[in-house]
C-alpha cells in the first residue's frame, strides 16, 4: 500500500466483488501542488544533481523537468497524507483492507486521487426489535438434592472389608492381559465388563477369565481386547457414604444441611443466570445477522474458516464481527490508552507473556482495542434489547 494515499471529501459507499468498500477522492489544486513542490526542492536542493550546474545551483524549472516523477510522487504524498489521516480516523481500528490507490487523474485545475478502503457498513437498526426470547428455568429441588448426593460421594470414606466384592466397593488389583500388565490398579465396582468379572471375589484371590472388552472400554490397555485376563485382588474397601445430617454439614464448613441447600441453590442460580445471558447474547446476535444483510470480505471468512473448519459457521461469525464493528463505529464507542494499558496489565499477569506484548507492539494493541470495542458493542446491544 503506498504510504502517501489519503484525504477525502465525504465518502460514498458502493459494493464491489462482495466487499464493503468506501471510495473517496482527494483533490489537489495546481497552486498547492506547485507551492509544495517548490518547498520540497528548496528543502532537498543539494540532492538534485544536473550536469553543467554546481550542486544546489540548478534552477527550479530544470529540476522539475529532470525529476518530474519523483517530485510529483513526494508532493502528492505530503499533500494527501493529512487528508488521508482524517478519513482513516473515521473507521479506526476497523479497516479490513486499504487504504489503496484506485486512480490518479490530472485535470485542468489540478489532480484527483481516488482511494478505496474496506470497512464496516453504516447500519440503521431498532435494537429493541431484536429477539431475546430464551426460555428460563428455575432451580428445582431435585437438582439441589443431586448436588448434595455428589458432595456425599466426594466425602465418602473407605473401610477395609473381608467379605466378597460387591457393587460400589473400591478394589486394588493387578491385571495381566497377554503382555499388558497393570499393577496396583484401583477400580470402583460399577456395571462395566471388568467389574462384572471381579464381583464375588475376595481379597488375595487370583482368577483367570476368558473375556472380550468393548472398543469404548475406559481402560486404554484393554480396549477391544479379547482373550484371557488374569486378575489378582490385593485390597477391598467399602465406600461409606456420610449420613445426611448437620454433622456432615459441619465437616463442609456449614452449620446445617439447610445452609448447604441454600448455598447450592445460589450457586446453581448464578450458573443458570450466566448460561442464560450467554444464550440471550447468542440469540440476539443470530437475530442481528438475520435482520441486517451485509457483504462479507472473503479474507475474513477464510480467517474464521481456518479456526472453525466450516465455511457456513465461518460466514456467520464474520457477519457477527462486521455488525459489531459497525455498531461500535455508529455509537462512537471509545477505548482509551489507559483502558488498553489496564487490559494489558491484566493479561500480562495471567494468560499472555509480556514479551509477546512487546514483540507485537502496536499491532497487538490494535487487535486488543478491536476486541474491547466489540465487547462494548455486545454489552450495549444486550442492554438496548433488554429495555423492551
Amino acid at each position: 500500500m503506498p504510504e502517501w494515499l489519503g484525504g477525502s471529501s465525504p465518502p460514498s459507499r458502493r459494493k464491489k466483488k462482495g466487499k464493503l468498500m468506501v471510495e473517496f477522492e482527494i483533490e489537489l489544486k495546481n497552486e498547492e501542488i506547485s507551492t509544495k513542490m517548490d518547498e520540497i526542492i528548496e528543502k532537498n536542493r543539494k540532492d538534485f544533481f544536473i550536469p553543467g550546474f554546481r550542486v544546489g545551483r540548478a534552477p527550479n524549472y530544470l529540476i522539475r523537468t529532470r525529476f518530474k516523477k519523483e517530485l510529483e510522487s513526494e508532493t502528492y504524498q505530503e499533500l494527501a497524507s493529512t487528508k488521508l489521516e482524517e478519513v482513516i480516523n473515521q473507521y479506526k481500528p476497523f479497516i479490513y483492507y486499504g487504504p489503496a490507490l484506485k486512480d490518479i487523474s490530472k485535470e485542468e485545475g489540478g489532480v484527483k486521487i481516488k482511494i478505496e478502503m474496506e470497512v464496516p457498513p453504516k447500519i440503521e437498526i431498532d435494537y429493541t426489535k431484536l429477539s431475546k426470547d430464551v426460555p428460563t428455568e428455575e432451580v428445582k429441588d431435585e437438582e439441589i438434592e443431586k448436588e448434595i448426593e455428589k458432595l456425599r460421594e466426594i466425602n465418602a470414606t473407605l473401610k477395609p472389608v473381608k467379605r466378597k466384592i460387591r457393587k460400589n466397593d473400591v478394589v486394588l488389583m493387578d491385571i495381566e492381559f497377554g503382555e499388558d500388565k497393570l499393577t496396583n490398579y484401583t477400580l470402583e465396582v460399577k456395571d462395566d465388563e471388568l467389574s462384572n468379572l471381579i464381583t464375588g471375589m475376595k481379597n488375595g484371590e487370583e482368577k483367570e477369565f476368558e473375556t472380550e472388552f468393548s472398543k469404548e472400554f475406559f481402560i486404554d490397555e484393554l480396549k477391544g481386547k479379547k482373550g484371557k485376563i488374569k486378575v489378582i485382588i490385593k485390597d477391598v474397601k467399602e465406600k461409606v457414604i456420610p449420613d445426611l445430617n448437620d454433622e456432615f454439614a459441619k465437616t463442609l464448613g456449614f452449620n446445617t444441611i439447610e445452609e448447604i441447600r441454600n448455598n447450592l441453590k445460589e450457586e446453581l442460580q448464578r450458573e443458570r443466570k450466566e448460561n442464560l445471558e450467554e444464550k440471550i447474547k447468542e440469540k440476539v446476535l443470530d437475530n442481528l445477522i438475520e435482520t441486517i444483510n451485509v457483504d462479507v470480505p472473503e479474507i475474513l471468512v477464510k480467517r474464521f474458516e481456518s479456526e472453525l473448519k466450516d465455511k457456513n459457521k465461518a460466514l456467520k461469525e464474520a457477519k457477527k464481527m462486521i455488525l459489531l464493528d459497525a455498531i461500535a463505529l455508529k455509537e462512537k464507542f471509545e477505548i482509551t490508552d489507559e483502558d488498553i494499558d489496564k487490559k494489558l496489565s491484566e493479561l500480562s499477569e495471567g494468560r499472555i507473556d509480556e514479551e509477546k506484548i512487546v514483540q507485537y507492539g502496536d499491532e497487538f494493541k490494535d487487535e486488543l482495542k478491536r476486541i474491547m470495542l466489540r465487547d462494548k458493542a455486545i454489552e450495549f446491544l444486550l442492554k438496548e434489547v433488554m429495555k423492551k
